[in-house]
């Protein structure tokens, strides 16, 4: 059974994939996916054998039980049906049998839980590895005595901001808030840092996994977290926008980002005007008015956004007709001054006839 293959394997075959995908997911109708379509699920699978590969190949897996495909489901199918983290340690503490010490068995199945909960939630509860990088911290869970849900259920909660009458515009996209705000995109594999910004607010993490995210109906997400998040993907990707696809398509093909985006953003769903307003938006609508109030005063730093930023058109040209003038006024009397130059030179060396 190709579950019983080494986690830490690569490439893995699209059988492997298909059963990995059925058993983490068992409520996805599983008849719409074989071995043909299975190639959606690439990215996902870039992230799943680069955690596994890390946490198991840390000091020789020193950090997790996990070994096999079939351990990280034995997790998953636990963080399924809400059993707390204590429960899911007593069940990994119990497969050692190299008479392990205390400390290195707790660390061990701490390590697990996280690896699982990463793999399973693509949520960050913190390193399997034990080794921290730089980047938002993780999502804490630290009672033994409640389950993945409940932690979840803490932490993505509603806004209780009043939104008024603001609305999204349709030019409000991920690449205009790269190209205008100044913003870097950062994809990011953790659902917690979704829309979050970082280093000093100059850059903008994105959780792009929209094949994940439209397969999700395992329950452990509060009601109605999965849909609203796929409607910012489709709120800041919006289908059949040139710029936006043409931006996409080009960072595809570019082999220098260490996380490359999920095709599947190309086929967002189109957002009524009506379902544009920020009401419409409950667990991400801080984030939201935050990127809205950035994308509305722009501090341009260079040439390129000033001149991409046209949604003030009376500014913009009156910006653009004064660079104009003031080039062409540097230009004809860089001509005056060459002339001068020249007829300063004939008068000392005039020309023999």
């Amino acid at each position: 059974m190709t579950l019983q293959g080494n986690a830490n394997e690569d490439p893995l075959s699209d059988q492997c994939r298909l059963d990995i995908v059925s058993a983490l997911w068992p409520q996805y109708l599983t008849s719409t996916l074989s071995t043909k379509n299975i190639q959606e699920w690439d990215v996902y699978f870039q992230y799943y054998t680069a955690e596994c590969r890390k946490a198991i190949e840390s000091k020789r897996g020193e950090y997790t039980t996990v070994r096999r495909h079939e351990d990280i489901i034995a997790i998953a199918d636990q963080l399924r049906n809400n059993d707390s983290k204590g429960e899911i340690q007593k069940a990994l503490l119990a497969l050692d049998t190299q008479q392990r010490n205390e400390q290195v068995k707790e660390q061990m199945a701490e390590g697990s839980i996280r690896l699982g909960v990463r793999i399973f939630a693509m949520v960050d509860t913190g390193p399997p590895s034990g080794n921290r990088t730089h980047g938002p911290a993780p999502l804490p869970w630290q009672d033994n005595n409640v389950d993945l849900q409940t932690i979840l259920a803490k932490y993505f909660t509603t806004s209780f901001a009043d939104p008024g009458n603001t609305k999204f515009d349709e030019d409000f996209t991920a690449f205009n808030l790269q190209r205008l705000a100044g913003l870097e995109i950062r994809w990011t594999d953790n659902l917690a840092d979704h829309l979050r910004l970082i280093e000093n607010d100059r850059t903008l993490c994105i959780f792009h996994h929209a094949t994940f995210l439209r397969r999700q109906r395992s329950g452990i997400y509060p009601d109605g977290l999965i849909q609203e998040t796929l409607r910012t993907l489709d709120l800041l990707f919006p289908r059949y926008d040139s710029s936006t696809e043409k931006w996409l398509s080009c960072l595809r093909s570019s082999s220098n980002d260490a996380i490359l985006p999920d095709p599947a953003l190309l086929d967002c769903d189109r957002m009524l005007s009506d379902d544009r307003r920020a009401v419409k938006f409950s667990f991400w609508r801080d984030e939201l008015l935050t990127l809205k109030e950035k994308f509305d005063q722009p501090r341009p730093v260079s040439i390129t956004q000033f001149w991409y930023d046209r949604r003030n058109k009376v500014q913009w040209y009156t910006f653009w007709i004064a660079v104009l003038v003031l080039c062409l006024t540097i230009f004809f009397g860089v001509i005056q001054s060459v002339e001068g130059a020249l007829q300063v030179y004939k008068a000392y060396y005039p020309s023999e006839e």
